[in-house]
This record gives structure tokens, C-alpha cells and sequence, in this order.
């Protein structure tokens, strides 16, 4: 799912975000164990309510065809996310860390700048499901996990490269919208009705209304915005930065999902940002980067080697359509979206 938790650090918290959730033990019933240890039902709906509150706040309405699918995914994001934080803590009283150490109470307070006070930070943790004493000792293990890493001038100047857009530059964009249909046939029969239209956008539109197999399509009309390359799975990306602007994909394109009619609005081409003035502030960066690297293969590596159990029903393999680690949306989470950070 693309981004909704509010986005104020770089680097390996925005892993370890989106990794820990609750682990007070709470209530009798259990929803997972790790390790042997408990992870309350009391606990897991708690944590589910709240973050479902952050939804609606948001926009999103959970009675909706939608909206139920949307649930299911967070549901199983918060399982997960409380299984890491459970990991996390398991691996911090092993390696008797800190979790009061001057450094992560520096990187705590830098945080809570981030986000504007510590008011703000309680509420954003209630948001994300989650407890100061979780943020803890994240920082405590990844300060200990990362703590050796360094980058080079070759990796700064590539993370420069690769994210034009942080430093005042902009990646190559293009405008599309698409509609999604199961079989080779209605999309031809789709293109064939596009071929005769007058009015080229607004009938697009109707059609992705009327036809699309993409849940959102109801709602936009099958728009997906401006997005870059590397955001969309290869087939579709080729396709829509091939075609000219105003145009719509006269053979359907086919990926995963099924089959494509693509019509591409705009198109903006790069501007490269200015490596010299952003140079130490993309040091950093690249460094957080590298640092976020090494904690999740670490993290990885903690979570293959844990023993999980899941009580029945409460598997997030069961409860998510898209099992993720990466933080949720406004927008509900959709199988048939042709992206590649699904």
C-alpha cells in the first residue's frame, strides 16, 4: 500500500515504522505467539481500532466494498507490525541494550521535532499503533545493528541519482489512466469503441467506470496521476512512456493483472537537481538508506529464525490480501493497481 502514516524520518526508521507495533500482553485470549510470547486479542484489536480511526479521519469509509477489503489488509499489517515490535524487544533484552542511552533518547527528541511537539509524537504513535517504549527500542537495536556502516562517494552520488526529486529535481513523469479487463477480447472490443469516440477523455473515463475490474475505478475513472519509472510494473511502464501524449493504447497491454487500454495525458521530462548544493544533506540520506538496508536484512534474518504462531484465523496471510511491511494509505489497497510496491 502506498503511504499514509505521516513521513518524518529518513532512513531506518521508516523501516522500523512500519516493522513494530504493540507487545503489551493484555486479556487472555491470544492472536499470535513469538518466541512463546503472548500477543493478546485484547492488545490486537486495540491497536486495529486505532489505526482504522486514523483511516476514517482520512476519508476512508469502511462500509464500503472498498473499505471492508482495505480492513482486511490492515488487520493483517497490525499483526505483523506487532510481531516485529515483539522480535524487536526479544532481541533487545538478549543483547542487553540500553533503551535509556543518551543516544536514543537524542534520536527519540529528534523525532518529536519531526513531527512538531511531544503532544503531536503521542498522537502519532496512537495513529501508528504503537508505544513510545516501542520507538525505544527500535532505536536501541538499530543503533547497535547499523552502527558500522559507512557510505562511499560512488554510493552517495547513485542515491543522489536515483532520487532527483528529494533535492529540487524531478524524474521523468508521465499522466495516464487506464482500464483493466480480464481477457484480450473485451479490451480490443474496449479499444474498437475508443476508436469512434469524440469526446476522448470523458468517454475514457466512462468506460473505466463502466468496465474496469480495478475496484477504484469507479471512483477515478481509472486516473492514476503522474507517476515515474520504477513505480509501475515493467509491461505497463513501457507502454504508457512510449505512447504520445493524448493518446490510448491501441493493442491491449498485458501484465499480471490482466489486460491494459492505456491513455497517457502528459508527460514531463527530467530536470536534474543540483548535486553540489544538496551534497551533505544526500550523505546523510544515503547513509540512512544504507543503515535501513542493513536492519531489515537483520530484522529478516530474526524473523526467519523466530517461532510464530498464529491462533486460528488470525494469520496475516489470511486476514491481508497484500501482506505488507510498508506503511498504509488513504487509498484502500487494490490487487489489480498495476504497481510495483504492492
Amino acid at each position: 500500500m502506498k503511504k499514509f502514516r505521516t513521513s518524518i524520518v529518513a532512513g531506518v526508521l521508516v523501516l522500523a515504522l512500519s516493522l513494530m507495533g504493540c507487545s503489551s500482553l493484555v486479556g487472555g485470549k491470544w492472536v499470535a505467539k513469538v518466541n512463546g510470547e503472548t500477543i493478546s486479542l485484547t492488545d490486537y484489536n486495540a491497536r486495529t481500532s486505532d489505526v482504522q480511526k486514523a483511516y476514517e479521519q482520512q476519508g476512508m469509509k469502511f462500509d464500503t466494498d472498498q473499505g471492508k477489503q482495505a480492513s482486511k489488509q490492515i488487520q493483517g499489517e497490525v499483526l505483523n507490525s506487532m510481531v516485529g515490535s515483539v522480535l524487536v524487544k526479544q532481541e533487545v533484552k538478549r543483547l542487553g541494550l540500553n533503551v535509556d542511552d543518551p543516544k536514543v533518547k537524542t534520536a527519540e527528541d529528534n523525532i518529536k521535532k519531526q513531527i512538531g511537539d511531544d503532544a503531536a509524537f503521542q498522537s502519532w504513535l496512537k495513529q501508528q499503533g504503537m508505544t513510545e517504549a516501542e520507538v525505544k527500542n527500535y532505536l536501541a537495536l538499530s543503533d547497535k545493528v547499523t552502527a558500522d556502516v559507512k557510505v562511499t562517494d560512488a554510493d552517495i552520488k547513485k542515491y543522489f541519482d536515483d532520487h532527483q526529486d528529494q533535492y529540487g529535481g524531478q524524474s521523468e513523469q508521465v499522466k495516464a489512466s487506464h482500464i483493466l479487463v480480464k481477457t484480450e477480447d473485451e479490451a480490443k472490443a474496449i479499444i474498437d469503441q475508443l476508436k469512434k469516440s469524440n469526446n476522448l477523455a470523458a468517454d475514457f473515463a466512462q468506460l473505466a467506470k463502466d468496465k474496469s475490474t480495478e475496484p477504484g475505478a469507479k471512483d477515478s475513472g481509472g486516473e492514476l496521476g503522474y507517476f515515474s519509472k520504477g513505480k509501475m510494473v515493467p509491461e505497463f511502464e513501457a507502454a504508457a512512456f512510449a505512447q504520445k501524449v493524448g493518446t490510448f493504447s491501441t493493442t491491449p497491454v498485458k501484465t499480471e493483472f490482466g489486460y491494459h487500454v492505456i491513455l497517457v495525458e502528459d508527460h514531463k521530462a527530467a530536470v536534474n537537481a543540483d548535486f553540489s548544493k544538496a551534497k551533505d544533506q544526500v550523505s546523510s540520506d544515503a547513509l540512512n538508506d544504507a543503515k535501513g538496508q542493513k536492519f531489515e536484512a537483520y530484522f529478516n534474518d530474526l524473523n526467519q529464525k523466530a517461532k510464530i504462531e498464529y491462533a486460528s484465523g488470525y494469520n496475516p496471510k489470511d486476514t491481508a490480501t497484500t501482506p505488507s511491511t510498508t506503511t498504509p494509505s488513504t487509498t484502500a489497497p487494490s490487487d489489480t493497481t498495476p504497481q510495483t510496491n504492492k
